[in-house]
């Protein structure tokens, strides 16, 4: 992909908060960032210029936002339709973000995946699910949102629960900065996605892996991001970067690379990495991992890198539900279309012929006849209309 290609879009307060992070790292310049809200406050807190921005509903909520009706989100953005073609109008590539669990973000996700599919945009979801202790409310629909309205059309979805960050971190931290990790690390994963999907010049991440990896099917994930620099770290900032993964906020414990199915790494750093370098810190990542889990790597170099480099992991779970639908679908894909005749061959050993005889009926030969009508209700039906019983085999020898 050329550069300034991947649109990244903000919907509701999360998703406006983490462009706004976007915008203010000098990294993320080639990316094209937009906003949509309801919340005219938070719009004006992404910093975005005002074309970059829409306000949804303004006539109806006069910016004063949603309320966290789901209901109303979709309402507002939906009359937004329009305009939202025209933003994206010629884009190749979209990533959405947002929170989940509020009005705008899980209303307006199913407005936006319905234009992308419109223009034919392949789109990947990043939805933050919210804290436990948001409620179970909040919960449901974040959960309702991402299995009735994204996974069954959505080219690829990734979830990630807020309640990573309980794990590793102290109990008394302000909720106000547990909201500011995650948001810091959602904008980091955002940017080693994007790079490593615009000029994979190391190793190269096609988007059709995500589709391939994640579509329809429901998944827990948690991402972690380690940043090193040689200035700070000298040699061992390969090493550095790692321990920094194991240990983010939202990765949830370095167990859950050894737990995960399947994990999406990617490198980013300055002119001066090497393909040795590279080769060498995707494999320590790789030890991580089980031998079966299955591996999705992209590694990139620009000069605005220079000096440092980022390694991230986006750690993938499938629901058991979703492997075994996937499966009977892939099983259902791959099985042979068999001929009504193939078919009949195949059921000929195992047909059950049915004992059609007629029955003597011994002391009872001399009694009264049963009848309805002319026909004698003692003699079989296929007697009495001297029915040929089919078993099956006629057809497949003619």
């Amino acid at each position: 992909m050329e550069q300034k290609k991947i649109t990244v879009l903000g919907i509701g307060g999360t998703g406006c908060r983490i462009v706004g992070i976007l915008r203010e790292n000098p990294l993320s310049a080639p990316l094209r960032l937009l906003a949509i809200d309801s919340d005219s406050a938070g719009l004006e807190r992404s910093g975005l210029p005002e074309e970059a921005r829409l306000l949804a509903g303004a006539r109806w909520r006069a910016g004063r936002g949603c309320g966290g009706s789901v209901l109303d989100g979709q309402r507002v953005v939906a009359h937004e339709r329009s305009r939202i073609e025209k933003l994206l109008e010629g884009v190749p590539f979209l990533l959405v973000i947002g929170g989940l669990g509020g009005g705008t973000a899980s209303g307006g996700m199913p407005v936006v995946l319905s234009v992308a599919r419109k223009l034919e945009i392949p789109t990947l979801f990043f939805v933050s699910l919210p804290f436990t202790l948001e409620g179970h409310s909040k919960r449901k629909i974040a959960e309702d949102t991402v299995k009735e309205e994204l996974l069954g059309l959505a080219d690829a979805v990734i979830c990630l629960p807020n309640d990573l960050l309980f794990s590793v971190l102290e109990s008394t931290t302000p909720l106000s900065n547990a909201f500011k990790l995650a948001d810091q690390e959602l904008s980091r994963t955002v940017l080693a996605l994007t790079m490593v999907l615009l000029h994979g010049n190391l190793l190269a991440a096609d988007f059709g892996n995500f589709i391939t990896l994640l579509r329809r099917k429901k998944s827990f994930c948690s991402i972690g991001v380690g940043v090193a620099s040689g200035e700070i770290d000298g040699e061992n900032r390969g090493e550095a970067a790692m321990e920094r993964l194991l240990h983010s906020p939202l990765l949830g414990g370095a167990d859950k690379l050894g737990e995960a199915d399947a994990v999406i790494f990617t490198l980013l750093g300055g002119p001066e990495l090497s393909l040795g370098e590279t080769k060498q810190l995707l494999e320590l990542a790789g030890r991580q991992v089980k031998p079966e889990t299955r591996l999705i790597v992209g590694a990139a170099t620009g000069e605005e890198w220079a000096g440092k480099l980022m390694l991230s992991a986006v750690t993938v779970r499938f629901d058991a539900e979703s492997e075994a639908s996937e499966l009977l679908r892939s099983s259902s894909e791959r099985a042979p279309k068999r001929t009504r005749s193939a078919a009949a061959h195949a059921a000929d050993a195992d047909q059950l012929i049915l004992p059609l005889e007629p029955i003597s009926k011994g002391v009872m030969e001399r009694g009264p006849q049963v009848k309805w009508g002319n026909d004698d209700l003692d003699v079989p039906t296929f007697k009495r209309r001297n029915i040929t019983i089919d078993n099956g085999k006629r057809g497949v020898e003619q």
